[in-house]
């Protein structure tokens, strides 16, 4: 579709936005921000090869391309996280109320709305940990952090349901004992 920088932008045959880096180009970081409409979902390959599924009315902000000591991305909404292994660059997804996930290499869920009242990351696979201040957990595989925005308190779902925290992605709702309210 185009080049930004040192990057190519590539729409692939499925729909997918595909950034990949071009050498001997300038050092200048250029941002990109892609938002989902309601009702939209969008998939994105970033340039390190980590893929990022959008859910309805969400918004990414990324660099172009990673440079530097970190992979930094700014997340409001719901994205699902399939992270590029890189140990030599941590991966961190930064969210509002100064909540910020830090990874290496796994798939995990997050999903920030400014009108929800909880922050919640789900771990599918891989390590993560959520970061708030001087509070933060660990994540294991099938566990879920929920981080109140109210009170500011980082709790920990040690059972929590993957399959209903990533149910989105693969284009379903699952509702289980769930209130009118709630669906």
């Amino acid at each position: 579709l185009t080049q930004e920088g040192n990057t190519k932008i590539i729409k692939l045959n499925d729909g997918q936005l595909s950034y990949s880096s071009v050498k001997n180009q300038s050092a200048e970081v250029l941002y990109n921000t892609i938002s989902t409409p309601r009702g939209g979902q969008y998939q994105i390959v970033l340039a390190d090869g980590s893929k990022v599924w959008l859910n309805a009315a969400s918004t990414l902000r990324f660099p172009a391309t990673f440079s530097g000591t970190e992979r930094k991305v700014e997340l409001t909404g719901e994205g699902y996280f399939e992270v590029a292994k890189n140990a030599a660059m941590p991966f961190k997804v930064g969210l509002e109320n100064g909540v910020e996930v830090e990874v290496l290499g796994t798939h995990f869920n997050v999903m920030s709305y400014s009108d929800d009242e909880q922050i919640k990351t789900t771990l599918v696979e891989g390590k993560v940990k959520v970061l708030n201040g001087d509070n933060n957990v660990m994540l294991s595989p099938n566990q879920q952090a929920q981080f109140t925005k109210g009170n500011k308190s980082l709790l920990v779902d040690k059972d929590a349901d993957v399959n209903k925290a990533i149910a989105w992605k693969n284009g379903l709702f699952r509702f289980n004992n769930a209130g009118l309210k709630s669906i």
